[in-house]
């Protein structure tokens, strides 16, 4: 799928500095002034002739002559430490871009007036840099401060902003969001300048082909044609581009004759400018590839079709690796490459060829049906090594990125790559059963499972043990909370029923301000501290084998993988005990999927106390459906193992310990507290991945005291939110629930006026185990908003405002070793592909608590209530924490009567992370206890011996 690549924008620009230099000041020109100048023209020059590394030489000679003669406050050198950035990005330095774009901004804005229209200008340039690092969310920021600072001048801007508005729709478009992209044409066609008019119009015929609407696209790209001749000349590269464009249509059209003409007048004008190289030239090189891999193949005979479509992948490989080199990127000895990001003048494009390389070389490997076939297995491993410097240029891509949304967002994207490489892996695996394959499955596979999270942790650690000063660590954090509580205000101000447009635009410039202050603080660290920047940046993932290290001999782990972007579904596992791996296909299909949704259904529907036969029915069906695909494979390994569940898409809302063994009979009524649930014979408990279970598993205790509990009292108080009105009905239960903990551990519970969030905030460091039971409310569109709801106190300080945000958990320095959120739906939320469901249990990972206990939907109250009270004392006992609630579930199980043991009651509770004990358990006492007297009779025995051996003494 070709998208929209960006276009030298930045001529215009360039070519009106020297005259701007020459009158922005009225000193004599002296010699020094002059060389400035003309290096500056140099640069220019070689700018036009796409010369960027010796234009960045002429540019550096004219820059620090220009500090001699202004000083770096300086109108002059602003400019030139601009063009400086749009050099380096050019070259796909975006580091070094956005250092001196920062430069320009501090030149601009030291001075008394600064110029509204360069930082706005430059704002827009930064936004480009981002979006070529994949950074789609910052980039928006950027391009939205641009327009936002246009809007204060008194000029007429609205072509300037239209130029802004292009670069946002360029931003939509490599986000999938094509219908956002074709509104903003629509509003701004009219107004932008003649060349962004070209630019809109490209885009949109582009945006035309990815939604099929293939009449409109096409004559929408004879459209663009046309005017970018008029605009340009029949032989200027960009009319180069609209042909590649309009040859990338074709071809996803099947007219490859047309496509191929196209394609022989975009190779003219290449050839009459002498390109070389360029991003250009590149898309040139994949368009000519695409179309000869899509090639019909006229043969009849399997070995000649064989022999003709290898032909045609061969040639298209080429192709695609011509088109790497054309963007710097050499790929002559694989294992030699430097995988960097700012190897390459385009990441966006150097990733796209990649995979295409390694998807051809896949494509190669289906034409031979052997299994065994030599070439197969060959084109496979090429492939694979082509997956490999692809999935490490996305990891660095995401690690770069400090925005969890924006991290998501790109996991987003590149999910399906990642679905690929494990794929294209397994069909190796099958060939060559090489472990090292598998691990390099496994490797990608965890970097589809919250990898947001992940970073963070990564990134935590990694300034723990480096030599990061206290002093930075906690400026970083001050800055956190700052932007989430102008997050949370400006969110307020826009959901507001009367909002104020100018409180609004001053609140985002106020918290656009704090970004930017908190980017360029976690550039100075990579850049000042060495060791920081190698830890955050070294892919210190969790091998297979350390996996097998940390399990128990009665301890098992399977990682699921679930493929939904082709047309059938693939379902893969990694399964792992003490002595045995496993990397497994798994056979489904789409009733699979209609399986785990109508368990899911069955199980967390409201009008549970109205459930139909033919209902339980379907869902005994269903669950025995999913144990026979998910386990039965492996029933004699899992034989009363402790199973770790690390699920992917859909299988995240499943708790698997409703799993059926067996089809029981359905003739009659079901009756469900006799049904043969997996959790009857197995411990099950879950995790977000491998390494954030093994690589953050803290064990010892940090907090000085036991266990804090919220339990506020709700008085069917009404309130707006997400612009619906909400009653926060009363919960009589958890106070009970609260009641019943306090019994068993020792507590330090804020119950009804007192469980307030501001309470939470001061004494949640201080515990081991938090415990809040109250209501929760999910906000899928924005799941950083999702939020408690604590005592509703009428206080308008956003730390105290009654409700604590997914955002703000962020923010928390937790030392609990457990949260077990006791609230409606908390594991709930939104499924984001590559990353998991946005849940708030989520946010207490992020804030360092490496085991949740959670609910999976509403929980009713009653139930609740002696689930929580059973799996606290036995936590208490000393048992590990998913085997505790597991036991709570049984216990409730056993003593509910047919009605009551519905799934919804109990199974919706499930265990998170790690699983140590937090108690000693009593065992450990007895023996204890059974040590000390033992000690006592053999110390009483000695001494009774000692004395008749004294007294024998004595009489001899």
């Amino acid at each position: 799928m070709d998208k929209m690549k960006l276009r030298p924008t930045f001529f215009l620009l360039i070519l009106l500095i020297p005259s701007t230099l020459l009158n922005a000041n009225n000193k004599t020109l002296n010699t020094d002034s002059i060389r400035a100048i003309n290096t500056y023209k140099t640069a220019s020059y070689l700018i036009r002739e796409n010369n960027y590394t010796e234009a960045i030489d002429s540019l550096k000679i004219s820059s620090a002559l220009w500090e001699k003669i202004y000083s770096k406050d300086s109108y002059e050198y602003a400019i030139t430490q601009n063009v400086l950035g749009i050099s380096y990005r050019n070259l796909g330095n975006f580091d070094k871009a956005i250092e001196h774009f920062l430069l320009a901004e501090q030149s601009h804005l030291a001075v008394s007036s600064p110029n509204k229209m360069a930082i706005a200008r430059l704002y827009n340039n930064i936004g480009n840099v981002y979006k070529d690092k994949l950074n789609y969310g910052t980039a928006l920021e950027y391009f939205q401060r641009a327009i936002s600072i246009y809007s204060t001048v008194k000029e007429d801007l609205v072509s300037d902003i239209a130029d802004v508005q292009y670069n946002i729709a360029e931003n939509y478009y490599k986000q999938d969001k094509y219908y956002k992209v074709l509104e903003i044409i629509e509003q701004y066609y009219d107004h932008a300048y003649s060349d962004t008019k070209l630019f809109f119009l490209s885009l949109k015929a582009a945006s035309l082909k990815e939604l099929e609407l293939n009449d409109e696209a096409y004559k929408s790209y004879i459209e663009v044609i046309e005017y970018a001749i008029d605009f340009y000349s029949e032989t200027d590269i960009n009319v180069a581009f609209e042909y590649l464009s309009f040859a990338n249509f074709l071809i996803s059209t099947y007219n490859y004759d047309e496509a191929m003409e196209v394609l022989n007048n975009a190779k003219s004008i290449f050839d009459k400018n002498k390109i070389r190289e360029g991003t250009t030239l590149a898309l040139y090189y994949k368009a000519l590839g695409g179309l000869l891999e899509n090639l019909k193949v006229e043969t009849k005979g399997i070995d000649s079709f064989r022999e003709q479509k290898s032909a045609n992948l061969h040639k298209a490989m080429e192709c695609y690796k011509k088109g790497l080199k054309a963007l710097r990127m050499d790929i002559s000895n694989l294992s030699d490459i430097s995988v960097s990001i700012e190897n390459t003048l385009s990441l966006t494009e150097s990733l796209r060829l990649l995979k295409l390389v390694a998807d051809t070389y896949t494509q190669i490997a289906e034409i031979y049906d052997e299994q065994k076939n030599s070439q197969r297995i060959e084109s496979l491993s090429q492939a694979l090594d082509y997956y490999a410097i692809t999935s490490n240029m996305i990891q660095q891509a995401r690690k770069e990125i400090y925005s969890d949304e924006n991290k998501i967002q790109l996991s987003e994207l590149e999910e399906a790559t990642f679905s690929k490489i494990v794929q294209t892996a397994y069909k190796a695996y099958e060939a060559e059963t090489n472990p090292k394959i598998a691990e390099f499955a496994f490797t990608n596979a965890e970097r589809m499972k919250a990898s947001s999270v992940f970073d963070r942790l990564s990134d935590q650690l990694a300034k723990e043990n480096s030599l990061v000063p206290d002093s930075l660590t906690e400026l970083e954090r001050t800055l956190n909370y700052r932007i989430t509580s102008q997050n949370e205000k400006l969110f307020d101000l826009r959901q507001a029923e009367e909002s104020d447009n100018t409180e609004i635009a001053i609140a985002d410039s106020v918290l656009f301000q704090l970004k930017k202050q908190r980017d360029e603080l976690t550039q100075y660290l990579e850049k000042n501290y060495s060791d920081y920047y190698d830890l955050k940046y070294s892919d210190a993932t969790i091998s297979t084998s350390e996996i097998q290290k940390n399990l128990d001999s009665d301890e098992m782990l399977f990682e699921y993988v679930l493929n939904e972007t082709d047309s059938i579904p693939e379902l893969y596992v990694f399964c792992f005990s003490k002595d045995y791996t496993e990397f497994r296909k798994l056979n489904i299909d789409s009733d699979f999927i209609h399986a785990v949704e109508e368990a899911f259904r069955f199980m967390s529907n409201s009008g549970y106390l109205f459930t139909r036969s033919d209902n339980a029915k379907a869902f005994c069906v269903a669950s025995h459906q999913l144990y026979q695909k998910l386990f039965l494979p492996f029933e004699s390994q899992i034989q009363n193992k402790k199973i770790t569940v690390i699920p992917d898409g859909k299988l995240s809302y499943l708790p698997f310990d409703a799993l059926l063994t067996e089809m029981p009979d359905t003739t009659g009524q079901v009756q469900f507290n006799r049904l043969p649930y997996m959790i009857l014979n197995n411990s099950i408990h879950y995790a977000y991945s491998a390494n954030l279970l093994f690589k953050f598993n803290r064990q010892q205790r940090k907090a000085k005291n036991r266990l804090l509990a919220f339990a506020p009292e709700y008085r069917s108080d009404t309130l707006i939110f997400e612009n619906e009105k909400l009653v926060l009905v009363p919960l009589p239960g958890i106070q009970r629930e609260v009641d019943l903990i306090s019994k068993e551990i020792k507590t330090r519970l804020f119950r009804g006026e007192n469980a307030t969030e501001i309470q939470f905030r001061e004494e949640s460091k201080q515990h081991d185990i938090l415990h809040l039971a109250m209501h929760a409310f999910i906000n899928d569109s924005l799941p950083a908003f999702s939020r408690f709801a604590f005592t509703q106190n009428q206080n308008s300080e956003p730390e105290n405002d009654g409700w604590l945000n997914t955002a703000d958990i962020y923010n928390l320095d937790l030392n609990a070793r457990l949260t077990v959120l006791s609230a409606c739906n908390t594991g709930s939320g939104n499924l984001r592909k590559g990353e998991g469901i946005m849940s708030l249990a989520r946010g207490f990972l992020y804030a360092g608590c490496p085991s949740i206990v959670m609910t999976l939907w509403e929980v009713e109250d009653n139930a609740g209530t002696k689930i929580m009270s059973s799996f606290y004392r036995n936590l208490k006992k000393g048992r590990a924490t998913d085997e505790a609630l597991r036991l709570a579930k049984l216990k409730y199980l056993e003593n509910a009567n047919p009605r009551m043991a519905h799934p919804h009651y109990w199974l919706g509770y499930v265990s998170i992370g790690n699983t140590q004990p937090l108690f000693r358990s009593y065992d450990f006492y007895f023996f204890g206890l059974l040590i000390l007297v033992l000690t006592g009779i053999i110390t009483d025995q000695l001494i009774i011996r000692i004395k008749k051996a004294r007294k024998k003494r004595h009489k001899n």
